[in-house]
């Protein structure tokens, strides 16, 4: 199980499970929408999303756009071999460049596993070269190409 250092794991009950749910499908539901749903008064949802905001359950309420519609239809997958004793500082950094939209620690094929989208294969060669092969501790990076993704959700696993 992945965790935060110096986090613990909150317990939640069914209310908090359902309403994370629930949120996660839509992020701007009124919570009396909630509240109706789940068969409780309305104050109770609000106190009850204050509460998951200020433990730090909920990070923040986003929505989800296509990257296709908005020109950044291609997807790799990039290893990235860091110099010993730089993984962190270098996953400080790769997380500063905008197209980067994951970076994982992983101990396989090479340090980092990053997720990278652009407009173009050259696009996306340009921010290797200009913006990642050029971070300090970056020995090498191979680039896995993606030609379809099959699911792109990040569902929540409330048990």
């Amino acid at each position: 199980m992945l965790k935060r250092r110096g986090r613990k794991p909150r317990l939640l009950d069914e209310i908090d499970k359902s309403i994370l749910s629930i949120l996660h499908e839509d992020c701007l539901i009124p919570f009396v929408k909630i509240a109706k749903a789940l068969n409780v008064n309305e104050g109770t949802i609000r106190h009850r999303v204050k509460r998951l905001v200020r433990s730090g359950i909920i990070k923040k309420f986003t929505i989800k756009v296509d990257p296709i519609m908005l020109g950044l239809g291609t997807l790799v997958l990039v290893i990235v071999v860091v110099s010993p004793g730089n993984v962190k500082y270098v996953a400080q950094e790769l997380a500063k460049v905008p197209n980067v939209l994951e970076v994982l620690e992983v101990h396989t094929y090479g340090d980092l596993l990053l997720k990278v989208r652009g407009s173009s294969m050259q696009e996306i060669a340009s921010i290797l070269a200009n913006q990642i092969k050029t971070i300090e501790g970056v020995i090498s990076t191979q680039v896995i190409s993606v030609l379809n993704v099959w699911k792109d959700e990040h569902p929540l696993f409330l048990r």
